[in-house]
């Protein structure tokens, strides 16, 4: 094998990467972290705009793209819709913003806070290489667009981890979820159940603002499916699938000021 064909053979390897933010810091930065990698991933290039970056990406086809979500004119959602197909990984970059971190993680897709913290960077690589170019399902994609575009509640839908892939559910079909260890039991109202690697903590945050709470430590409930709530220290509630579940001393007051709302 000629040194040439080598060279290309390895580069055919390597996670070929586009930068997308329009502060030049942000970009400078994370190009600088990523050089670590060079050996896994080539960076293709580096664009300051939504504009340019949906022309890098129908020149280059990368791999994977590292998206600012904040960005004037376009935002990192609305350019990915201007895309078809999406395929390749999306790694989003932000400041701190519950509402479009929830729609990523109800999405199962890959973030990281600003300003970058070099392990969490480090877990992000790893787990693209691990993938070894298996592209995001474009469910994830849907689901993503669905809670940043569609406001309608019943049509939205959370894509939950399991051993062969992913498995997508409408929001409104949970009835409840429950803690087991560092993993959560989701009820749905099928009466089937799912067992996902993720702990309850996780999905209460994803899930806040749609029509669910906590009334437990270990009961996450839809309140849609709230068929009767019984007076006593904490109290209990009952579902609409028979489930009888207590309600937490401590969560009481705001659960029965949330349902008196209701």
């Amino acid at each position: 094998m000629t040194i040439l064909s080598e060279q290309n053979r390895l580069i055919a390897l390597m996670i070929r990467a586009i930068i997308i933010d329009d502060e030049p810091n942000s970009r400078e930065t994370l190009e600088l972290m990523l050089n670590t990698y060079k050996h896994q991933i080539l960076i293709e290039d580096s664009c300051s705009s939504p504009q340019e970056a949906i022309e890098s990406i129908e020149k280059h086809r990368p791999d994977l793209i590292f998206l600012d979500i904040e960005m004037p004119g376009m935002n990192g959602f609305e350019m990915l819709k201007k895309i078809e197909p999406i395929d390749f990984d999306v790694v989003f970059t932000t400041a701190y913003d519950r509402y479009a971190i929830n729609a990523i993680r109800i999405s199962a897709l890959d973030y990281l806070l600003k300003p970058i913290d070099t392990e969490e960077l480090r877990n992000v690589i790893h787990k693209c290489l691990d993938k070894k170019r298996q592209k995001n399902s474009s469910e994830q994609f849907q689901v993503l667009f669905s809670q940043t575009f569609n406001k309608n509640f019943h049509l939205q839908s959370i894509a939950l981890p399991a051993i062969d892939g992913l498995l997508f559910i409408k929001i409104n079909d949970i009835v409840r979820c429950e803690a087991n260890g560092s993993y959560t039991k989701i009820f749905l109202q099928n009466k089937e159940t799912i067992l996902v690697s993720k702990n309850l903590k996780e999905y209460e945050e994803m899930l806040s603002g749609k029509e669910f709470f906590r009334i437990h430590e270990s009961h996450l409930i839809n309140l849609s499916y709230l068929k009767k709530y019984i007076k006593g220290d904490g109290g209990q509630v009952i579902l609409n699938d028979g489930s009888v579940l207590d309600v937490a001393r401590r969560r009481k007051e705001e659960f029965l000021k949330i349902i008196s709302n209701n």
